[in-house]
């Protein structure tokens, strides 16, 4: 079927690292797990993720947790709902307006924020609060740089190194400026923390203090 073909594909790319050249989804297991078990020891009872893909990062969770899958893919979303019986599903992105308020305990998502651009960014972490109860958190792992110098020092490096194909695909990415979001955030009033990882991918956690 389709779908199977599809979401098998993406379960190649985030686990193959022959074509990954930047290192996109290094660590991407481990990265996982760390996920889980922050999301276990928030003692979270309802977890909202967006872009859950193949659910590969809440599937096994949904055994003892509220699970909700939000994802723009009806393919990712039938194979997902395949392997985890017990994991709800919902079909939409990031930007529509929250269909549960003020009582989730963590929204999280990964390998997803990049799809983005700026506003969109600031208006996706405001859905997000949306959702959350007081003191509720927002789990992000993407792509991101430490500000915009790091960023074209990056595109820069790789350019020298003749290495335009690469260099394009980070000018051509909406990858988030930690800098810009951390203002933004604090803007909000609501308590963030961002973590570099490996490479491109960082975690960056968001607390809400009840203001949405």
């Amino acid at each position: 079927m389709e779908f199977n073909n599809r979401a098998t594909k993406f379960q190649e790319m985030v686990r193959d690292q022959s074509n990954d050249e930047l290192g996109l989804f290094e660590k991407y297991d481990e990265i996982l797990f760390d996920i889980r078990s922050r999301i276990i020891k928030y003692k979270a009872v309802s977890v909202i993720d967006i872009g859950c893909g193949t659910g590969n990062l809440c599937g096994e969770l949904s055994e003892v947790m509220d699970i909700t899958g939000i994802d723009r893919s009806m393919e990712m979303i039938l194979f997902a709902k395949n392997k985890y019986d017990k994991m709800k599903f919902k079909l939409g992105n990031f930007l529509d307006e929250p269909f549960r308020k003020n009582d989730v305990d963590v929204v999280v998502t990964t390998y997803a924020f990049h799809s983005l651009n700026d506003n969109e960014k600031k208006e996706a972490i405001k859905c997000m609060l949306g959702y959350l109860k007081n003191d509720g958190k927002i789990i992000i792992v993407d792509f991101m740089f430490a500000d915009d110098n790091e960023r074209k020092k990056c595109i820069k490096n790789l350019y020298s190194k003749g290495r335009e194909d690469l260099s394009s695909v980070i000018e051509n990415k909406y990858y988030t400026n930690i800098k810009e979001l951390e203002k933004f955030i604090r803007v909000l009033g609501c308590k963030i923390h961002s973590e570099h990882i490996v490479n491109f991918t960082w975690i960056v956690e968001i607390e809400n203090k009840g203001l949405f």
